[in-house]
């Protein structure tokens, strides 16, 4: 087993997600193999992996870093299967969960209604599916950190407005942007954030077997504990979302309504999901112990 990481060294000396995953896994009994903390381009992926002994038979890998765009991860993904080195999930499976609209057709009964759009004069027949207000996105990432205002519109014009934003910004977007159905989810106003907390909660899951999960917002409390029911309703429907993928290694973040039920929020691909308030140690050592008996295709 593999981490290929792109933490800073030493280890000891960075508090990050990916330190921390990296430190993790290390202990866990991944064989550590570094990439620069900073890789941007392709034509740097073979000097950085030249060292890499070829492995026979193959071994499984997971990449811990920071987001990668498409040709980079194909770059990384080509060199390290020619070393004999398999990342759990190829270059495909990776898109199906790190671009939502790639992942919303299997999941659109468990998640808000959404439209994707290309250009700005589709957001008026989007709205006519998702209703107004509507939460859009890019297909890679949402604003969150900027605000309610950065992702919620409340008329045609917010909309337009956001979506034209969204599709400026290709490394949120890639060119598509989604709106999104604003859900009725649980949530609760906190004096740091201008962006109301849901009761949010991020599952990292292997060939759709649950490894370890943590609230999502960096917020703790009595908001983020979840009753036996609760938990077990949760990480079900996590389950059944993972496996209606075709990648291993999935996060899927869930929300829960006024009603009580929950739905899902969003999928991603672990390899660069925060960690939120999940123990590293757990899940790399749950996943470790998957792994263990892992065959490479």
């Amino acid at each position: 087993m593999i981490v290929v990481s792109q933490a800073e060294l030493p280890l000891a000396s960075a508090s990050d997600d990916i330190s921390a995953s990296t430190r993790a896994a290390v202990a866990a009994g991944f064989e550590l193999v570094s990439l620069p903390v900073h890789l941007a381009h392709v034509d740097e992926v073979e000097p950085a992996l030249a060292d890499l002994a070829p492995r026979r038979p193959a071994v499984p890998a997971v990449w811990v870093g920071t987001i990668p765009d498409e040709a980079l991860y194909r770059a990384v993904d080509t060199a390290l299967r020619a070393r004999g080195v398999h990342l759990l999930n190829d270059p495909e499976a990776h898109l199906d969960v790190f671009e939502f609209d790639r992942a919303y057709p299997r999941l659109a009964d468990l998640t808000a209604r959404t439209v994707t759009v290309t250009a700005v004069d589709q957001v008026a027949a989007a709205l006519t599916v998702t209703g107004l207000p509507a939460f859009l996105k890019g297909a890679l990432l949402s604003r969150k950190h900027s605000g309610w205002s950065a992702c919620v519109a409340t008329t045609l014009a917010d909309a337009e407005a956001l979506a034209a934003g969204l599709l400026r910004r290709r490394y949120l977007s890639r060119g598509r942007v989604l709106v999104r159905e604003l859900l009725p989810l649980r949530r609760l106003h906190v004096p740091a954030s201008d962006f109301p907390v849901g009761r949010e909660y991020r599952v990292f899951l292997l060939a759709g077997q649950p490894l370890a999960h943590g609230y999502y917002w960096p917020f703790r409390g009595d908001w983020s504990r979840l009753a036996p029911a609760d938990e077990a309703a949760m990480l079900a429907l996590a389950a059944t979302a993972a496996r209606r993928l075709a990648t291993p290694l999935v996060s899927v973040d869930l929300g829960q309504l006024d009603d009580g039920r929950w739905v899902v929020i969003e999928v991603g691909d672990p390899q660069f999901s925060g960690l939120s308030f999940i123990d590293p140690r757990a899940l790399w050592s749950a996943l470790a112990r998957h792994l263990s008996s892992w065959t490479c295709p």
